[in-house]
């Protein structure tokens, strides 16, 4: 029995699924069966990179056909790259969502260039965390891990934001109040670890080097120590290397989800390499979609395939 983990192929931008299957507690009783998207970024016009409303529908269904709830959608951070493709997957009426993470946060975009649809993303985005038909969570660092992600059941570390984190993207060093719209909001971004047994896997979001992984780092060391899979932060570009915690997970696979154009401009691949010379990198703009099975079995191990069914690692 595994977990499956999807990275999506969207190009520059964002879009994990992770599929826990049902599972038995030490006791003997049941949990359920279980998916987590990890940020949206859905283009129409590029065949390329995947329609990700038509992937989920046809990639996760019931016996009887249905299409198979959302447990916890997680928005790392509200930039276009990670919610733009949020009005389609809401809108859907096949689609039930029953949880949102999202951040404590005032900002809001400059502007609405970049894509089509990113000013109907941001209105769903805004509608939907103020919601009473979805439960909103959002939750830090400090916080008790609730019901159904703390140890007992699908064993989530929220790694950031912080308290420290939250603060300091809204107040400038004198103290004084940041405008909304320049809240550094990609420095409070979710990152999270998650256990399979003695495996971790990290979404790290797309928080910067300084100040989040620097605060990951001081706070979170023991608990990023030797993971199993990195989905490497901001796309895999260098803006999110931070070359201590990076030595400290000393990941066996890191995922970039990235662009052609992104990976030659700026992607860290050296830079990761360089600290962790034993690591695999993997990335969705070579092999495309990408789904990791994570047993929970240690002994048995981890593989990844293509889109196609192909073993790629």
């Amino acid at each position: 029995m595994s977990i499956k983990v999807h990275f999506l192929n969207v190009g520059f931008g964002d879009c994990t699924i992770v599929h826990w299957p049902k599972r038995t507690r030490a006791d003997g009783t049941g949990k359920s069966e279980r998916i987590m998207i990890f940020d949206i970024y859905h283009s129409e016009n590029h065949d390329e990179y995947e329609n990700v409303v038509d992937y989920y529908k046809a990639n996760f269904k019931n016996n009887d056909g249905s299409i198979k709830t959302i447990f916890r959608f997680v928005c790392s951070h509200p930039h276009q790259d990670h919610i733009c493709g949020l009005a389609k997957l809401f809108n859907d009426s096949d689609i039930n969502i029953l949880n949102f993470w999202d951040l404590e946060h005032e900002w809001e975009p400059e502007d609405f260039e970049g894509h089509p649809t990113h000013k109907e993303d941001w209105e769903k985005y805004q509608e939907v965390r103020s919601s009473s038909d979805i439960t909103i969570i959002s939750t830090k660092r400090e916080d008790t891990s609730l019901k159904y992600w703390n140890d007992e059941e699908d064993r989530i570390i929220v790694l950031s934001p912080s308290k420290e984190l939250i603060k300091k993207a809204h107040y400038k060093e004198d103290g004084t109040k940041r405008d909304v719209k320049d809240i550094p909001i990609d420095e409070m971004s979710y990152a999270l670890l998650i256990k399979v047994n003695s495996r971790k896997i990290i979404l790290a979001g797309d928080g910067r080097a300084t100040p989040v992984w620097e605060d990951i780092y001081a706070s979170c060391k023991n608990q990023i120590k030797n993971c199993t899979i990195l989905k490497a932060g901001h796309h895999g570009q260098e803006a999110s290397f931070h070359e201590d915690s990076i030595k400290e997970m000393k990941p066996e696979l890191i995922v970039f989800s990235n662009s052609e154009a992104c990976d030659k401009e700026d992607g860290a691949e050296d830079s990761y390499l360089e600290a962790v010379p034993d690591a695999t990198i993997l990335k969705t703009c070579e092999y495309g979609t990408l789904i990791a099975h994570i047993p929970f079995n240690s002994d048995q191990p981890v593989v990844v395939f293509n889109s196609s069914g192909q073993q790629v690692y």
